[in-house]
């Protein structure tokens, strides 16, 4: 491959050119969506208030508290300090994060919205930490991600003044998204190889098998355990092989709709709505401006 070949590979390289396909708005999207996404499914567990945040919920309270590490935020705590109910801490809590999500969503005072819901947010899982099954994670480090990153230039009600350097820094941070993401593949993927019951089935048979994991039966029934190993391996290759399926043009559409299609899965099949939705959230807000690229190429090709 001569020099030029080689120059126009990398320029169409989404890591090599931190500018390639970057999207003004990116960050911006990546707040509303995930504002938004805090809001409906905090919504909708409030709804069950009594059997989740109640002090004698589902998981009461002295629980959950016993179970805090000694430095981590819980409601009782702050309720034994300053000597009020347990009840009017929780609500207090639910309120506060729900109005930090609506100014977030709104684009107003970006930056102190989203410490103020990262922090309610840890407030909240601490609680309920025993139904998050993961998601509690990925949301936190997203309001992580919105306490540094600069969201509040553009789709918000108060948008703040521009200044030179602001795209070079966007991209920044639109690259450290990506590769936030692309690190949790890769830590999936090597840890799911390192287990020898995805390579032969079994973790596949049993996960389809079992009424309290799978609430729709999505298998057919007595096949093989060489049916069970192939997609077992799949998964295994699509989530390690991610970091480097994104890298090119060629692949990169089919990966990222392998990838949401397998959290769509997750979503509908293994009744993780949050989870599966987050993870396709956070999917789209990274790819979505090289992907619309990718195929206006592709449809120019067609044309010419």
């Amino acid at each position: 491959m001569d020099t030029y070949k080689i120059k126009s590979v990398l320029k169409d390289n989404v890591f090599y050119n931190i500018s390639y396909c970057y999207n003004t708005n990116q960050l911006e999207v990546f707040r509303i969506l995930v504002a938004l996404f805090a809001i409906i499914s905090m919504f909708t567990l409030v709804l069950d208030y009594d059997v989740f945040f109640a002090p004698n919920g589902i998981v009461n309270w002295e629980v959950s508290n016993a179970n805090a590490l000694w430095f981590e935020g819980h409601p009782q705590k702050i309720a034994d300090l300053l000597s009020v109910s347990p009840q009017a801490v929780m609500i207090t809590i639910l309120t506060v994060y729900f109005l930090a999500l609506t100014t977030l969503l709104l684009g107003i005072w970006t930056r102190l919205s989203a410490i103020v819901c990262l922090i309610t947010f840890t407030l909240i899982t601490n609680v309920m930490s025993s139904f998050a099954f993961g998601v509690d994670i990925y949301q936190s480090v997203c309001f992580f991600f919105l306490t540094l990153f600069p969201t509040g230039y553009g789709l918000s009600l108060i948008k703040k003044e521009n200044y030179p350097k602001l795209n070079e820094l966007k991209q920044i941070c639109i690259r450290v998204l990506q590769l936030y993401l692309i690190v949790t593949y890769i830590s999936a993927g090597f840890e799911k190889a390192l287990m020898p019951n995805w390579w032969n089935g079994r973790f596949i048979y049993f996960l389809s098998n079992d009424p309290t994991i799978m609430t729709t039966s999505f298998f057919p029934k007595d096949q093989s355990i060489i049916f069970y190993a192939f997609f077992g391996i799949m998964v295994v290759f699509i989530e390690s092989l991610y970091f480097m399926l994104v890298w090119f043009k060629k692949t990169r559409l089919y990966i990222v709709l392998v990838i949401i299609a397998m959290h769509l899965f997750i979503a509908i099949f293994m009744d993780l709505l949050f989870f599966g939705v987050l993870l396709i959230i956070l999917n789209v807000v990274c790819w979505y401006p090289v992907i619309f690229e990718d195929l206006k190429i592709k449809e120019n090709d067609k044309s010419i």
